[in-house]
């Protein structure tokens, strides 16, 4: 089993962050890797969720196994070679900003597993950048939404 986790504040509040993470449509926005990224059960996004990741090149199944508001959102993979690997996306509210963390336990089977070492500094960079893409995105917006709209002059 191989541990990564990688934070970054974002200039926005959790809820906001909350939001944007949990609507499975902003999911390829934020995982460059993913092409898409849909729910497979019915109801609202909780304990019991089950979704599907879809990849160039792999697709896997998840379900959601832990499930804070604002807080933190817990995935379990249950298909595919990663099967059985645990990814938390925590947030905590520091003054009006959020540290968003992602901290993953990986757990690699079959041919992946020899291979797994070799692929903790491929996941150690996506980590990063999953969460670095969570904030240029937001803050970007956020900046985008607060510029005021200047008159021309006539």
């Amino acid at each position: 089993m191989t541990k990564i986790e990688s934070s970054v504040v974002i200039d926005r509040s959790v809820e906001d962050v909350w939001k944007f993470i949990t609507d499975v449509a902003n999911g390829p926005k934020w995982d460059e890797g993913l092409t898409e990224w849909k729910q497979t059960s019915a109801g609202s996004l909780g304990v019991g969720t089950t979704l599907q990741a879809i990849h160039p090149k792999l697709t896997y199944s998840e379900r959601v196994v832990g499930s804070e508001p604002n807080r933190m959102l817990s995935l379990e993979i249950t298909s595919g070679p990663a099967k059985g690997s645990v990814g938390t996306l925590s947030m905590e509210s520091i003054e009006s900003k959020t540290k968003l963390t992602e901290s993953t336990d990986y757990r690699f089977s079959g041919l992946y597993n020899l291979v797994g070492p070799f692929l903790t500094r491929t996941a150690r960079g996506e980590t990063s950048s999953r969460v670095g893409n969570v904030k240029r995105i937001l803050e970007s917006k956020a900046n985008s939404e607060a510029e005021p709209l200047i008159p021309t002059s006539q």
